[in-house]
């Protein structure tokens, strides 16, 4: 029964691609099944594709799915769990599985664009506060941080690689902070260099990584959520260098 199968994984997909937990995605792939009798059915999850081998009487039949771009859209991710939960209690038919999985894809994030900036830019400024900065840093890193997420939902709407985007927009934030303290509004450099490209820190990737391999079930992509985490910092770290360098 290759359907089921099918069926489950684009349910699971949905919450790796929205920044689920590797947990989590496991957890509502097998809650989507229990309301089939397939039986030995074993998934692998990876961030480039995920597959189930479905081993049948007649041989064993494998079902593939791209990955795609992973973002960070937790209500998606919450709703297609939560979906996974009805169809093994019974709440939700399976015959309407098809038509819940396209009204979670069309969900909308419940923050405009303009509360997503603003939240960057705050982030960009207290880090900097934080971080030793005084108030000329503060607002340097309010209006580079603030710059920098605008232009990273802009890019992140038109589907751009993540390795792109994020040099993009950390050399833009860390370029507008580095103008700010050649015009002499801040004297600390660090804090507001830093603090500029802080939103951009790869928080979520970090944790769920650093969860899948502690718990030893998931070590492959746990690894793999950690080396993306670590390219992201790599790239931002080096846009900090080079500011720095232009100061």
């Amino acid at each position: 029964m290759i359907q089921p199968v099918e069926i489950a994984l684009d349910v699971a997909l949905l919450v790796m691609q929205n920044g689920g937990s590797t947990e989590l995605v496991d957890r509502t792939f097998t809650n989507v099944l229990k309301r089939y009798t397939t039986a030995d059915v074993s998934p692998i999850w990876r961030l480039d594709y995920v597959a189930a081998t479905d081993r049948l009487d007649a041989g064993a039949s494998v079902v593939m799915r791209p990955v795609g771009v992973v973002g960070m859209h937790l209500v998606r991710a919450s709703e297609a769990a939560a979906l996974g939960e009805r169809v093994a209690t019974g709440e939700t038919d399976v015959a309407h599985l098809g038509g819940e999985i396209e009204r979670i894809k069309k969900l909308a994030s419940p923050y405009n664009r303009w509360v997503l900036t603003l939240a960057g830019a705050c982030a960009g400024a207290f880090f900097s506060r934080t971080a030793g900065g005084d108030w000329g840093a503060f607002g340097v890193t309010f209006v580079a941080a603030g710059v920098g997420q605008f232009v990273r939902l802009l890019l992140q709407a038109r589907n751009v690689s993540r390795i792109l985007l994020t040099a993009i927009c950390a050399l833009s934030s860390a370029f507008i902070a580095t103008a700010g303290l050649r015009l002499g509004f801040s004297q600390v450099a660090s804090a507001t260099i830093v603090g500029s490209v802080i939103y951009m820190v790869p928080g979520l990737a970090l944790i769920n990584g650093f969860v899948d391999v502690a718990a030893g079930k998931h070590l492959f992509v746990g690894i793999q959520r950690l080396v993306d985490a670590a390219l992201v910092s790599l790239i931002l770290a080096v846009a900090v260098a080079i500011a720095d360098a232009a100061l």
